[in-house]
């Protein structure tokens, strides 16, 4: 009985137990429904009467022959349950812990205790139902980190589908949880005496009042499908490929304050500023707003390259190096020592989340919140999970070609400014300041 028994499971599926029809039997099964009017009524079968040759026979031969072809092919329920599509084995997040092992912190791109809190904090914005908060997090993190969505669904026994689910919602719970949002307040004056502190602590800088540094990045992506309802030349950038122009400011800590990703790969830096809320403010400042005039009346800027355009607000270099002047080259030299700042952080920013290694392939109208979501979980790294170590990076070399898809996006303006003819009190005061104090360039002597 017991030998019968083990039979029986072995030829059957091993999910389901369920044996498989012998091909004898079913050709029997199939040679009978074949000739079931015949055996069923032989007088009427052999000589049917008109209105049965015409209806009834050509639908019974019909259904008769697929019947027939299901029982050979081996389809439908009597297929081999082998040769049925598996479905995946849903797992524990304990379980997925142990397959990954010690690898588990480079494979979440931060430590446990990180991901602890992340799973803590975002848990009150997930939904409650399939999986829990930490294989939610888990499936979206390893995403992120550059994991392919095949392999993501083979570890964590999910389909595909399950996997995209908890993705876009852990993406939606990053977004929405107030704890991990950008904060760039403006109008108010400890926040910019301390924000400036930071800047001028950071490489003892001569400048105080710098509060920010502004750049743009062009975020590369698959070609845009019709169905988007987007102008491919649009997005279609200079550089030889699709892309987002997403601009970002951030503090002396390298945390992101701002960011936007509104405007299309082929838009200069200048325009994709001017196109967003707070760019509005910062390059047409408004008498009727206060944070604004008070910036303004205290001296305070945020640090940006040539790209855009000279202003109370934005303190530029100045254009053809200061054009032999020895302060104007002081000036370019610590301004953009404290420019650099938001170059390190985009740097981070890719050197942590491998999805940025290749083009984003998820749907069009998706990507601008991906995007903001690892901006955010970067800011979250920094100030959980930093402690004076370098993040982890790609191995090998997977993580070179991430100098193509974050690209610089400030071409030079085609309208033929004349930047050597913009005028900026700020920044003339600026390089006052070096006079003053006397501070050249570093280790030029002999240039001037």
């Amino acid at each position: 009985m017991a030998q019968a028994r083990s039979t029986s499971r072995r030829s059957g599926s091993p999910a389901t137990g369920i044996n498989t029809p012998p091909l004898f039997v079913l050709s029997c099964f199939a040679l009978c429904v074949r000739n079931l009017p015949t055996i069923l009524c032989p007088s009427t079968a052999s000589r049917p009467p008109v209105m049965e040759t015409a209806s009834f026979y050509p639908a019974w031969t019909s259904l008769s022959d697929s019947i027939v072809a299901v029982c050979t092919l081996r389809r439908g329920i009597f297929a081999s349950p082998a040769g049925r599509r598996a479905v995946p084995r849903l797992m524990g997040f304990a379980d997925v812990r142990e397959r990954y092992g010690a690898m588990f912190p480079r494979a979440m791109r931060m430590s446990e205790s990180a991901f602890d809190t992340l799973v803590d904090t975002l848990r009150p914005h997930l939904p409650t139902h399939a999986y829990s908060p930490a294989m939610k997090t888990a499936m979206a993190l390893r995403y992120m980190g550059g994991g392919s969505y095949i392999d993501i669904a083979a570890v964590f026994g999910c389909s595909v589908a399950s996997f995209y689910n908890s993705l876009w919602s852990v993406v939606d719970a990053i977004n929405a949880v107030p704890a991990l949002k950008f904060s760039l307040p403006l109008g108010d004056p400890i926040w910019r005496m301390h924000t400036a502190a930071g800047f001028q602590a950071r490489g003892e800088g001569p400048f105080d009042n710098i509060i920010g540094a502004l750049h743009g990045i062009a975020v590369k992506q698959e070609q845009p499908s019709v169905s988007s309802g987007q102008c491919l030349a649009d997005h279609y950038s200079r550089k030889g490929f699709y892309a987002l122009n997403t601009q970002a400011i951030c503090n002396a800590s390298y945390e992101f304050t701002w960011m936007s990703c509104t405007s299309p790969g082929s838009v200069h830096d200048a325009s994709a500023f001017a196109n967003t809320k707070l760019g509005r403010r910062l390059m047409f400042p408004s008498v009727g707003d206060r944070a604004i005039m008070e910036m303004i009346a205290d001296g305070y800027c945020i640090a940006a390259d040539e790209a855009y355009g000279a202003s109370e607000l934005l303190a530029t270099p100045w254009p053809g190096g200061g054009g032999g002047d020895v302060w104007r080259d002081s000036y370019n030299f610590h301004q953009s020592s404290s420019r650099i700042h938001i170059e390190q952080a985009f740097g981070m920013l890719v050197w942590r989340w491998g999805v940025f290694w290749r083009p984003l392939r998820v749907p069009f109208c998706k990507r601008p919140s991906l995007i903001r979501a690892c901006f955010k979980l970067h800011n979250f790294c920094r100030r959980v999970d930093c402690d004076g170590e370098p993040a982890p990076g790609p191995y090998g070399g997977d993580g070179d070609a991430a100098g193509i898809y974050f690209s610089e996006n400030d071409a030079p303006d085609r309208r033929g400014r004349r930047r050597d003819r913009e005028r900026s009190d700020l920044r003339v005061r600026m390089t006052a300041r070096m006079e003053t104090l006397g501070l050249r360039r570093p280790y030029t002597p002999a240039m001037y």
